[in-house]
């Protein structure tokens, strides 16, 4: 899918509209807010959102605050993974 060019406000209105299509249709993705809880407690989801921090701490590149987000992703999965091979 295209959204056109790298911009933090569309990706995040995409997860977003995503996420609230999921609630409507009765899916409550648990991994979701584990994510988010995750974020939080590392002090990556500050009350102003991701998406503000993030293109303020890559200089204003929507870009990189994209790939910031989707490495943050990445990090939480493996993390889980991690857990889950322990048990």
């Amino acid at each position: 899918m295209h959204i056109g060019e790298p911009n933090v406000d569309r990706f995040w209105g995409l997860l977003i509209g995503y996420h609230t299509c999921q609630l409507n249709h009765g899916v409550k993705d648990l991994e979701y807010y584990q994510f988010i809880d995750w974020l939080t407690e590392k002090g990556e989801y500050p009350t102003e959102g991701w998406a503000a921090k993030y293109l303020r701490d890559c200089g204003g590149d929507p870009e990189q605050a994209i790939r910031k987000y989707l490495d943050f992703v990445a990090e939480f999965l493996a993390s889980r993974r991690q857990e889950t091979a322990g048990r």
